[in-house]
């Protein structure tokens, strides 16, 4: 067997004793590369426990060639954050093209979260994006952290 640029060949014996020849092409990998949109920690703000949610969009961006999306989660000690786009996985995003993922943040009682955002990719690449957002109290019923 001998590697060339672009392909592989294999030089067989056969059983009569034939000598055969054969090119095995190998696919280039063009596989390219996932951004999140925005570019930095996803700040829900404060939002008022057990009331209404506060959800955001992030934006995945195929950059430099074909991508296949293998899977997207949540991960964190919280069940706060959730995922509300029903995406059909595993997905091929094309070059240059976007795919919108809408995230909840509805925190169950007053304190501090975080969590994070990952996107798998066929490749097996990991990009995240951290989650963050404060669960507060609302005394006086307005529907306002106090």
């Amino acid at each position: 067997m001998r590697v060339s640029p672009g392909g592989v060949w294999l030089i067989a014996l056969t059983a009569c004793g034939s000598l055969g020849l054969q090119r095995i092409e190998l696919g280039e990998s063009t596989e390219g590369r996932i951004t999140i949109s925005p570019g930095r920690t996803v700040n829900f703000g404060r939002v008022v426990a057990d009331a209404e949610p506060e959800d955001e969009t992030l934006t995945l961006s195929a950059n430099g060639g074909d991508v296949r999306v293998v899977d997207i989660w949540i991960d964190g000690q919280s069940s706060a954050f959730s995922l509300l786009s029903d995406l059909p996985l595993p997905r091929t995003m094309e070059a240059d093209t976007e795919m919108d993922v809408r995230v909840r943040f509805q925190p169950g009682a007053s304190g501090n979260y975080r969590a994070e955002f990952l996107v798998e990719t066929a490749g097996g690449t990991l990009v995240s994006r951290d989650l963050k957002g404060e669960g507060c109290s609302d005394r006086d019923n307005d529907r306002r952290c106090d």
